[in-house]
């Protein structure tokens, strides 16, 4: 077996660290830096397989004993790194960012990250990768996760005397499976462990390829080179959005494997066995750990400045000292010292015992929605009403009243106007019931043409259509009209089958609607659309909307939308609600939100609250604004309902 220490391994170490660095510092030309992820798997492959093999050869492997090196090499740094994270977002987070942050955090601790942060990317509202302040720590967790497993399956493959042929085995299924898997489900082949084995196993083959063979000088300067070079020009071309991209990192991890194998005895070697290189890989594990959160909240504290040139190497250089500090002062002093087996026992209880208990302090933040009592009470109100509703929102906004008067129908837009709408149900002493699904397409026919999310919208729209047919009093459909396009929905009448799957048409919408509507008009039912809402002209980063302890950087102003750029924006929506409407006028209503929301301009900002919780949302705010205005055509629509029924 070669020196536990390998020169080319630290330096493979370094690419890796850079590259995920570069990548999330969003530095132009390296839209593939996460590869520098992938690296770091193959790298763990070989030396937890080297290690494992030799301590059984050696017959003195022991579980206990490998699970106590791995929980000293990975957990201090890695609880150093979630306490000070967490006293960050205790200073700069408002309570609904601290919530999020504090259940990072619990999850970071209990090693199922990744599983978490798949879960939630199903949810409709999943929160977008730039406010995950540890969102990096998904590949910490697969990695501890993969250690469970991994030596028990070596073990096993030793004793029947085929562990390579068994790595091998394990390789080919998990990278199938990611490719299967990836067609239905790709954050399930990103995220989960199980789909990414093959990448530690491409590591462990290293083993059986020295065992075996001894490539000449020239081979291993072009074992060397090749595998710099895939490891490079992945960074340099792959892009997250890649079509294949499970199959396609096999080229960073092949590289990773190359090099290895190349060692470092040849003059390639030395672009990552120099001082720097090896300098940045002996830290790298730190500064993997301190980069993404010190990036985070330098973007949230300093906003757009964090970005700039001076902005990124000032963000660098914080990043390299913290790194060092944790290397100094937190790694090696668990790396460099190995207890007895006594002292391994207490220093896995005393971790344990750690774990727990900041896991269940982080826990108790959630639980506690963020501490709000850590900002003043007009602080708190200004953010709940720049937020989108929530389901108490809506609870509370619903009247007690036994009297049902409205169905709302749709997906997350109709939340926005049941919660607008409640000061004139309760004038009219009725209640409203709502069904539908966030981001599902509530129509007859129609299904979200990705795979991702389609069995949950089906059930909704099938228990939503079901009501529908039941119902015995006016309806009204407020959807994301605009998200429905011919390219986003499939829709399985005949007349669709030969409808292009085109960007910004709504042929199949047309269809489906009509169709909708002609069975709701049948039994009588008056039905209000409501068309779609304006845009607000650029994105809108919530967290920085809502105030913490100490000041951040607030939101840039969206750019003015006029009312005639924004009827232009929904006019081939509008024009497909308005056809349906004009077949049966006597019993279908469209309201057209740019015509009360807007006047000359489209306010996105009034009286210093934002009228959107993002770019597709209205916020608290923004529905009282948009029924204070509208109100009057609501009322009309439901007295003239109770009339028509």
């Amino acid at each position: 077996m070669p020196a536990y220490f390998r020169t080319e391994i630290a330096g493979l170490r370094a690419i890796a660290v850079i590259g995920v660095v570069l990548f999330h510092l969003k530095v132009a030309g390296v839209q593939g830096g996460f590869v520098g992820v992938d690296v770091f798997f193959v790298i763990s492959g070989y030396l937890i397989t080297r290690n494992i093999l030799r301590d059984v050869a050696l017959d003195r492997f022991s579980f206990g004993g490998f699970y106590v090196r791995r929980a000293r090499r990975i957990l201090p740094a890695l609880i150093a790194t979630v306490v000070l994270t967490y006293l960050a977002g205790a200073l700069w987070c408002s309570p609904m960012m601290f919530l999020d942050l504090a259940k990072e955090c619990t999850h970071a601790l209990l090693s199922i990250a990744n599983i978490q942060y798949w879960r939630e990317s199903h949810q409709y509202f999943a929160a977008n990768s730039d406010e995950l302040a540890l969102l990096h720590c998904w590949s910490l967790s697969l990695e501890e996760q993969f250690y469970l497993l991994w030596p028990l399956f070596i073990v096993l493959a030793k004793r029947i005397g085929r562990p390579f042929q068994a790595i091998a085995v394990a390789a080919l299924l998990s990278l199938l499976s990611a490719i299967i898997v990836s067609k239905t489900d790709p954050l399930a082949a990103f995220f989960l462990m199980p789909f990414r084995i093959f990448e530690f196993a491409t590591g462990a083959l290293v083993l059986a390829v020295e065992h075996r063979f001894r490539p000449s000088r020239a081979t291993v300067e072009g074992l060397s080179a090749g595998g710099i070079l895939c490891i490079v020009a992945s960074m340099l071309l792959f892009s997250s959005d890649m079509p294949h991209l499970e199959a396609a990192v096999l080229v960073p991890c092949l590289g990773a494997a190359a090099t290895i194998w190349a060692g470092d005895r040849n003059l390639v070697s030395r672009i990552i066995t120099n001082r720097f290189m090896q300098a940045i890989g002996a830290i790298s594990y730190s500064l993997y750990l301190v980069h993404w959160p010190i990036i985070f909240f330098a973007r949230f504290i300093f906003g757009a400045v964090a970005d700039t040139l001076p902005g990124m190497v000032t963000t660098t250089a914080v990043m390299l000292v913290v790194a060092a500090a944790m290397y100094v002062f937190v790694e090696r002093r668990f790396m460099l010292s190995s207890p007895p087996e006594k002292g391994s026992l207490r220093f896995a209880a005393g971790m344990a015992s750690l774990i727990l208990g900041l896991a269940a302090t982080t826990h108790l933040t959630f639980l506690s929605k963020g501490f709000a009592w850590r900002l003043p009470a007009a602080q708190a109100e200004q953010t709940h009403l720049q937020s989108y509703p929530s389901d108490a929102d809506i609870i509370n906004a619903n009247n007690s009243s036994p009297h049902v008067g409205a169905l709302f129908v749709g997906d997350s837009i109709m939340l926005e106007y049941e919660y607008g709408l409640r000061a004139i149900m309760r004038q009219r002493n009725t209640a409203f019931r709502a069904v539908g699904g966030a981001g599902c397409p509530i129509l007859y026919g129609v299904m979200l043409s990705k795979p991702l999310r389609r069995t949950e919208c089906r059930q909704a729209r099938d228990s939503a259509l079901e009501t529908i047919e039941k119902a015995d009093m006016p309806i009204i459909f407020a959807q994301l009209w605009t998200f429905y396009d011919d390219a986003t929905i499939d829709n399985d009448a005949d007349a669709a089958k030969d409808i292009a799957p085109s960007k910004g048409t709504y042929n199949k919408l047309r269809l489906a609607l009509e169709l909708t509507v002609a069975r709701a008009v049948a039994r009588g039912r008056p039905i209000l659309l409501i068309g779609a809402q304006p845009d607000p002209g650029c994105p809108v980063n919530v967290p920085r909307l809502q105030p913490g302890p100490l000041p951040h950087a607030a939101q840039p102003p969206c750019p003015v939308t006029t009312k005639e750029a924004a009827e232009r924006y929904v006019a081939p929506v509008d024009r497909v609600l308005d056809e349906v409407a004009a077949k049966w006028p006597a019993r279908v209503t469209v309201l057209r939100p740019v015509d009360y929301f807007c006047d000359e301009e489209c306010p996105v900002v009034l009286n210093g609250l934002w009228l959107y919780s993002n770019r597709t949302h209205l916020s608290l705010a923004g529905a009282d604004h948009m029924i204070a205005r509208s109100g009057e055509a609501f009322r009309n629509f439901l007295g003239e309902g109770e009339e028509r029924r």
